[in-house]
């Protein structure tokens, strides 16, 4: 063995005992000497079913390649990356920092310091996310969503990802909502519930988590599914949430303080957010899809979108921003604050825009007036079914 293999084995041997007698931090190489793109990499301990496991992780420009290995298989993996790839390597732990180190003429250098980080326990690989929703909610077990033990099914967790990225966004916007009526019961009506997935959690998490009172109706035009959720709502004891088979224009106004439309098809979830507004609800959450009503009606208006439009794919695509954007600016024109949030990922639904509006007396409600009908006249539509159902915003 080399004097050069004499001081890369002392330091694998100091990576090995470090493990070994659990002082292992972290590692880190650096001084990239490969092939294709420069990179970094970090190697930390996970726990994976409870075994200590080596996580390496290269971090490249776009994006970073995260790989898991046996204590053994880690150390040889490092060990034939040290002088070749990486020509900087630091050992922490808790007892000291090693550091080996390569010239350019690949010359050696083993040093040692006083430790500098402190120790932690190794991250669960396989562990749990923290979420808002408890995965043993009872809910979440009369839907299916989760097994008899509290477990997501494999199936369901992105229906498990989007009803927890819902809580998280209304808890974030019930802040901006007039609470001086806090006493009273919240008054929240969601239209096109389906099998009630956001429903239920919204009504338990409103009632249990923050303990508020709610008085909560699911419409949805299949009787079928109608009578399933309000046989759950009853088994759960829901007291406060029923649902009734009907439409959305076919409700009679009331005042409702939230109005909820996630994935109502097309002009559905037009006529959610005008029976909003005409209830004056001091929320109306939207998640649209399916929008056809304007991509017949775009034209080229020299505005210079004919290059986009003369593209049907493209034209559909620009048709449902335009859709959207026209939605947003007339909920502003009827007094609303909006946020345009992305609600799930991509991965999940390709439908993944909420539309939030918050009542609030802060809108410049001309301006946006003005900017729809700006709007309009750059994309060449005439009508739009929210409009319609609006006075005073043309």
């Amino acid at each position: 063995m080399t004097r050069k293999d004499d001081k890369k084995a002392a330091f694998i041997a100091a990576l090995a005992a470090a493990l070994d007698a659990k002082t292992f931090i972290k590692l880190t190489l650096g001084k990239f000497r490969g092939e294709g793109e420069p990179s970094k990499a970090v190697a930390t301990l996970v726990a994976l079913k409870g075994v200590p496991h080596l996580k390496l992780v290269t971090r490249l420009a776009r994006k970073d390649d995260t790989k898991t290995f046996s204590i053994n298989d880690g150390i040889n993996h490092i060990k034939l990356r040290i002088g070749d790839t990486y020509l900087s390597a630091t050992l922490f732990s808790t007892d000291r920092d090693v550091t080996l180190t390569y010239s350019k003429k690949r010359e050696p250098q083993l040093t040692s310091i006083k430790p500098t980080l402190k120790a932690s326990e190794p991250a669960a690989h396989d562990r749990v996310k923290s979420y808002l929703v408890p995965p043993d909610r009872p809910y979440l077990k009369a839907l299916q969503v989760s097994d008899a033990e509290g477990r997501i099914k494999p199936t369901m967790q992105g229906k498990y990802r989007q009803i927890c990225r819902f809580i998280e966004i209304f808890d974030g916007l019930l802040k901006d909502i007039d609470q001086s009526d806090a006493d009273e019961p919240l008054s929240i009506l969601d239209i096109g519930s389906g099998k009630g997935y956001l429903t239920f959690a919204l009504y338990d998490h409103l009632t249990t988590t923050l303990g508020r009172t709610c008085v909560m109706t699911g419409i949805e035009v299949r009787g079928d599914l109608v009578k399933l959720c309000n046989e759950l709502a009853r088994a759960l004891h829901f007291s406060g949430l029923a649902f009734e088979a009907a439409e959305a224009q076919q409700r009679r106004t009331t005042h409702t303080d939230i109005v909820i439309a996630l994935h109502a098809c097309d002009t559905a979830t037009d006529d959610a957010m005008a029976l909003g507004i005409a209830a004056d609800a001091q929320m109306i959450l939207a998640a649209p899809c399916c929008q056809h009503e304007l991509a017949p009606q775009i034209k080229d208006t020299s505005e210079g979108f004919a290059g986009v439009i003369k593209y049907p794919l493209f034209k559909q695509r620009q048709a449902d921003l335009v859709t959207d954007a026209a939605r947003a600016l007339l909920l502003e024109a009827s007094g609303y604050k909006v946020k345009v949030i992305e609600f799930v990922s991509t991965e999940h639904t390709a439908k993944n825009i909420l539309i939030a509006a918050t009542k609030s007396a802060n809108v410049n409600s001309d301006r946006a007036k003005r900017q729809y009908r700006e709007l309009k006249r750059a994309m060449g539509f005439e009508t739009h079914h929210l409009a319609s159902q609006l006075k005073g915003v043309e």
